[in-house]
């Protein structure tokens, strides 16, 4: 198992619409954090008010593609915060 400590920046982002989320090659993982008032959806994945989804894990590179949508029936205030941990 390789344990070598790897260096990274973090950059954040707010959506507030449905699409992709921002994606590069340098990616490690992600952390999405609902600061909106309505369900948004991460890949289909229910992500409620306050809620939190981490993809950064010690050895482990994500590269999936993520897709957001917001429950728009439930509310108005659409409003995911993705941090993003990029390798340096």
């Amino acid at each position: 198992m390789n344990n070598q400590l790897v260096k990274f920046t973090t950059n954040t982002k707010t959506y507030n619409k449905a699409g992709s989320i921002e994606k590069n090659d340098s990616v490690l993982g992600y952390h999405f954090v609902n600061t909106g008032s309505i369900i948004c959806f991460v890949n289909n994945l229910p992500l409620y008010p306050s809620g939190v989804l981490d993809t950064m894990y010690a050895n482990y590179k994500d590269t999936s593609l993520y897709n957001i949508r917001f429950d728009l029936a439930s509310g108005t205030n659409a409003e995911l915060l993705v941090f993003t941990y990029e390798e340096k």
